[in-house]
């Protein structure tokens, strides 16, 4: 009986396709927002580097940045506040303005392009591309841009006020 109930797993799991297979890496045709998330790793200001107040504000305002809220469901832990998923798209040459996270902290994934950020503590300037992943803490004040020719596409979870 054991071994008929193997069999019959071992058969369903080569039934299985995987993503490689469904979308091989290293293919041109593979998706973007996949690659990025297979390969999402957290980027941080570069050893040695750190400081507090390093930076004291950038672009002051923002522009060439769509937002579009995807998702937001309450905590059941505090009804008060919510995790929302955004999708925001920066246009080349687009600027999200310095803001702090003194309230509303969560992550960014950047799901294709490139962009720079200027963190608060961070004497140099953080590139960022498909698969990085910015903490934004309390402590974190910061702005981005969008240096490159291309669009870059950003998720980002947010613990917000509802």
């Amino acid at each position: 009986m054991m071994r008929a109930t193997m069999m019959t797993a071992l058969l369903a799991l080569g039934a299985c396709q995987t993503v490689q297979n469904v979308v091989p890496m290293g293919n041109s045709g593979a998706d973007t927002a996949l690659l990025a998330i297979e390969n999402a790793r957290v980027r941080t200001c570069p050893p040695g580097r750190t400081l507090e107040n390093a930076r004291i504000g950038s672009d002051n305002e923002s522009r060439g940045v769509t937002s579009q809220d995807i998702a937001l469901t309450p905590l059941a832990s505090d009804p008060t506040r919510a995790v929302r998923l955004r999708r925001l798209t920066i246009a080349p040459g687009g600027v999200i303005a310095w803001h702090a996270h003194d309230s509303v902290q969560g992550m960014a994934l950047i799901v294709s392009g490139r962009l720079t950020e200027f963190r608060n503590t961070c004497l140099d300037e953080i590139r960022y591309v498909a698969g990085d992943v910015a903490i934004e803490d309390a402590a974190t004040q910061h702005g981005w841009r969008n240096e490159s020719d291309e669009e870059a596409v950003v998720l980002v979870a947010h613990v917000v006020l509802r």
